[in-house]
């Protein structure tokens, strides 16, 4: 079946690929064979007008089109290089943002100091954030082929291109943020983290590191839901509220980062209780009320606290007096089940 799967794709491909060559025609240019579309038919100078005129008007097609003979046709002039820029900013109106992302990468590579650099970086981040909220590209980066494949993958690139490119620039914290919600998506909770504490490092004051806290917190919670039997989780909880409380001591939101210290006692604690619910269904009382004991002293101040509490209070009345052996061989067994189960 996935044989024949990817055969039937592989036809599509082939189908796209053709009917795309069918579309324009091609010439010999100085020995090579080229789309007509992108054969220069007048100076480099000239094209570059054309394009920049199409430009004014908002002719982003046409725009494209002449910027892109110029790349294509006058690689080493000045001219040429300086129109990979303009044919970024043109493919960026078009939404045809891979193209886009690729002339504005090799605008910066071909200049030791671009005129338009900081404009080409935020072209870029503006593109990493339209593939981050669901913006499609071209499969194979050819434009033959309809934009259905995900462009995730290379936000991810271009996040870290501005980082490395400006690195204490405001776009460089945005994107440091925007790659930590990426792998918070993606349930990468440990690249996440690390990733939000790069950004409070680097940018201690700047608005997004109050944020950075916040999301540290939620991610703790979230991950907490994956490995319940991980104690570290509320201790890194606890630590990342310190420091928020330390760096914004005035900050309004660290009562939501408090919120969710305490959120994160209840998940703990509710799994003592549960553990001590269970042992009270297999008629072992004795060992439920160490479970209870043990949610009421390490976690005091949370609802299910209560909840052990008002059992202990009801076992206290009823609670049958087992030999002790008995009691710790039935807990053994029923732990040694539970680990079966979950293994």
């Amino acid at each position: 079946m996935k044989k024949l799967y990817l055969s039937i794709w592989g036809w599509v491909l082939l189908g796209c690929f053709c009917v795309g060559g069918l579309e324009g025609a091609f010439t010999i240019q100085n020995g090579r064979l080229v789309d007509a579309d992108e054969a220069a038919t007048f100076t480099a100078e000239e094209h570059f007008d054309m394009g920049m005129t199409a430009m004014e008007c908002s002719d982003w097609r046409e725009s494209a089109k002449q910027f892109r003979i110029v790349s294509i046709n006058f690689p080493t002039m000045s001219v040429g290089q300086d129109a990979n820029y303009y044919l970024g900013v043109a493919c960026f109106q078009c939404e045809e943002l891979d193209f886009a992302n690729d002339a504005l990468s090799k605008y910066l590579k071909c200049h030791n100091n671009p005129q338009y650099f900081e404009e080409a970086i935020a072209y870029k981040f503006a593109i990493a954030n339209l593939f981050k909220n669901g913006a499609k590209r071209h499969f194979f980066g050819t434009k033959q082929l309809p934009k259905w494949a995900s462009g995730r993958s290379l936000a991810m690139e271009i996040y870290d291109e501005v980082i490395a490119a400006v690195p204490c620039h405001e776009l460089a914290a945005w994107s440091l943020f925007s790659k930590g919600e990426m792998l918070r998506e993606d349930r990468a909770f440990r690249e996440s983290v690390e990733i939000y504490q790069q950004l409070i490092k680097r940018f201690p004051k700047h608005e997004l590191a109050p944020e950075s806290y916040l999301a540290i917190s939620k991610i703790y919670i979230e991950q907490s839901q994956c490995e319940l039997q991980n104690p570290d989780l509320l201790a890194f909880s606890q630590i990342n509220l310190r420091r928020f409380k330390q760096e914004f001591p005035r900050e309004e939101r660290l009562c939501q980062a408090e919120e969710d210290v305490l959120t994160l006692k209840e998940i703990y604690a509710r799994s003592l209780y549960e553990t001590g619910l269970l042992y009270e269904r297999k008629n072992y009382p004795r060992a439920s009320v160490i479970y209870y004991q043990n949610a009421i002293a390490q976690f005091p101040d949370t609802f299910i606290a209560q909840l052990c509490q008002r059992r202990l209070l009801a076992l206290d009345a009823c609670l049958p007096r087992p030999q002790h052996a008995e009691e710790t061989t039935a807990m053994s067994s029923v732990e040694h089940s539970d680990d079966s189960s979950s293994s």
